[in-house]
């Protein structure tokens, strides 16, 4: 299992453990694009309990479009998002993959929400992809 360190921006927030990646989407999805300000974003799964956080980060809560509650904490100093959560996925937090100190942990295994991606978003074809979240 790999360990994992990350921060944001400034520095205030910061993420450290060993952790098991459960899987490395990149997501599509216009909330993504969004809050990210990129025409996509890229998350590892991981283990709640697994990460420990220096710093409070703030919360921004929106609703998916499945129905679950949606958790961006980000840095209230310099507004990097570093993880997420989803009520659909109790336990699991998504790292957002550009705080990453170890880079070569981030190796994306399925693409979402392809339905919404940018049309100059070019995509691994390798991967698997799907219109919406699968399952």
């Amino acid at each position: 299992m790999p360990s994992l360190s990350g921060h944001c921006l400034c520095g205030k927030i910061r993420i450290s453990g060993t952790v098991e990646i459960k899987g490395i989407p990149n997501c599509h999805c216009t909330e993504c694009r969004r809050a990210t300000g990129a025409t996509f974003a890229t998350m590892l799964f991981v283990t709640d309990s697994a990460i420990k956080i220096v710093g409070k980060p703030k919360i921004f809560r929106h609703k998916s479009d499945k129905g679950s509650i949606m958790e961006k904490h980000f840095c209230g100093n310099c507004g990097s998002q570093v993880f997420g959560r989803n009520s659909n996925r109790p336990g699991i937090m998504s790292l957002r993959a550009g705080i990453l100190d170890q880079i070569e942990h981030i190796e994306p295994t399925i693409n979402v929400y392809l339905d919404s991606k940018v049309p100059s978003t070019l995509i691994n074809q390798i991967l698997p992809g799907f219109s919406k979240m699968p399952g």
